[in-house]
């Protein structure tokens, strides 16, 4: 059995790309430095370099704006501070292509706005632009300090899913943090994806199949990335909605940080379940995209 977990461990050596620069889109509105503290942290954590980015609309001397964003010299010890012009949206998606591999880091609402949406005009603008890897803070979100002890891991067992079990493991590794994996079956559901990892069909008599499904669930994660020693596997089974009951699951257990897979489809079933999870989970979510098409020439 080690010798089974050594070898899905090697095997997924460097399938999570590191993360190099840590942008974090801001402007005057104190729920836009609301996520300051998260990205620090991320930053410290890959050992990258943080951007601040100002997407305010007149340009200015880098003192004077400091000063009218009300950052502190400790905010800013080992930063950059970028000044965006034009479109902020693509402005900060370019910046983000710029730098990559990047992580964006930001508020639910940016620029000022407030929606009572789960995601503000200018976010929905950014994530329209597929960013690879971004993390969302809540606009409620307070915390002048940030720790990352506990992630979950949302899995729905299909294949697009897989893309976020890497990335979390790596970010788990690296803050000593616990992963647990959450897989929400529903007791209705349609034709499965090819590849896909179904939950058993009676979900009322887990004796019959559940232990033999999340042995093979659990050795799927493995096998993209997650390391044996940093899982913990926890199953939950309902006929719910599933952003309600990752949501529900979060603030119970006390998660620091939701990952999540998507494909940047914020119109479609599962871009509904962002939505929720964003609106309800009450901490940062992040979210991972498929890796950009290389250009070949």
């Amino acid at each position: 059995m080690r010798d089974w977990q050594d070898a899905l461990r090697r095997g997924s050596q460097g399938r999570s790309e590191r993360i190099q620069n840590v942008i974090a889109p801001v402007d005057e509105s104190e729920t836009s430095k609301r996520a300051l503290p998260v990205a620090r942290l991320l930053a410290e954590l890959y050992r990258a370099t943080l951007h601040v980015a100002y997407t305010g609309d007149k340009p200015r001397g880098a003192r004077q704006t400091l000063q009218e964003l009300g950052l502190k010299a400790e905010q800013m010890r080992g930063a950059v501070l970028d000044q965006l012009q034009g479109d902020p949206a693509a402005a900060i998606l370019e910046k983000s292509r710029q730098l990559r591999p990047s992580l964006l880091v930001m508020t639910t609402q940016v620029c000022g706005e407030q929606s009572e949406a789960a995601l503000g005009p200018m976010t929905e603008a950014v994530l329209e632009g597929v960013p690879q890897r971004v993390v969302l803070v809540p606009a409620e979100f307070a915390a002048e300090r940030w720790g990352l002890q506990k992630i979950l891991l949302a899995h729905d067992g299909t294949p697009a899913a897989d893309l976020a079990i890497a990335p979390a493991a790596d970010l788990a590794h690296r803050a000593g943090a616990e992963v647990i994996a959450l897989h929400v079956a529903a007791r209705t559901a349609g034709q499965p994806e090819e590849g896909s990892l179904p939950a058993p069909r009676y979900v009322d008599q887990p004796q019959h199949e559940w232990p033999s499904w999340a042995n093979e669930f659990l050795e799927r994660m493995m096998a993209m990335g997650a390391a044996p020693s940093a899982l913990n596997f926890k199953l939950l089974v309902t006929g719910g909605q599933p952003g309600s009951e990752v949501a529900q699951f979060v603030r119970d257990r006390g998660v620091d940080l939701v990952a999540l897979a998507w494909q940047g489809r914020l119109n479609e079933q599962r871009g509904g379940t962002l939505k929720v999870v964003v609106r309800r989970a009450g901490c940062p979510v992040l979210l991972v995209g498929p890796a950009p098409a290389r250009i070949s020439g």
